[in-house]
């Protein structure tokens, strides 16, 4: 009796045996430990932009600035011209007659040209501001943010030919386009910028 007891426990212990060898063969792995927060992979957002870009209106203000300076300086030239032209005093150390067929008026308008190049040319090339743009905390730079050199400042001048004769529209561009550049600014590879965000 005893030992038919000892073999059907025998017999009960494999059999229990068997099922956990089973179980263990056919249990899943186990699931990976979740990822920490601080690990798990977020779409890169875009940064901000490191510079402010001056906006139409703004760099219209300072635009008409230096343009009313520059009025001033030619109404300062006409009245030289006038003065010239009536003591009737020789330009240059030329002949009378070549004197007087020289045009002082062209003369005017050639010295004109000359200091509105220089007057946009080396201020922005020397700081990056006309007086208009450093009153109202703008500056001309490179998409870079760097200074501008005196080629690349007579380049964005030379650029405000073809930004006025389509009916300014290379200035209204300013106002038309996300990146708040002027035609001048993408021949010249060049942009306006907010000094004065906090």
């Amino acid at each position: 009796m005893n030992d038919c007891t000892s073999t059907e426990e025998s017999g009960i212990d494999a059999h229990q045996s068997q099922e956990s060898n089973a179980a263990e063969t056919v249990s899943p792995p186990s699931a990976a430990p979740p990822t920490p927060l601080s690990e798990s992979p977020v779409a890169a957002s875009p940064q901000p932009e490191e510079f402010d870009r001056a906006g139409f209106w703004l760099r219209s203000v300072a635009f008409v600035i230096d343009l009313a300076i520059l009025t001033m300086f030619s109404i300062i030239l006409l009245l030289v011209s006038l003065v010239v032209s009536w003591m009737r005093v020789e330009v240059n150390n030329l002949d009378i007659e070549v004197a007087h067929s020289f045009s002082l008026s062209v003369l005017g308008k050639l010295t004109q040209v000359i200091a509105i190049a220089a007057y946009f040319t080396i201020l922005h090339g020397e700081t990056g501001q006309t007086i208009g743009k450093s009153l109202l905390g703008l500056r001309v730079c490179t998409l870079d943010g760097e200074s501008l050199s005196y080629g690349r400042a007579l380049i964005r001048f030379l650029a405000y030919g073809p930004s006025l004769f389509f009916f300014a529209v290379g200035f209204l561009w300013v106002g038309l386009n996300p990146g708040k550049r002027g035609w001048h600014d993408l021949v010249a590879g060049t942009m306006v910028v907010n000094q004065y965000r906090d």
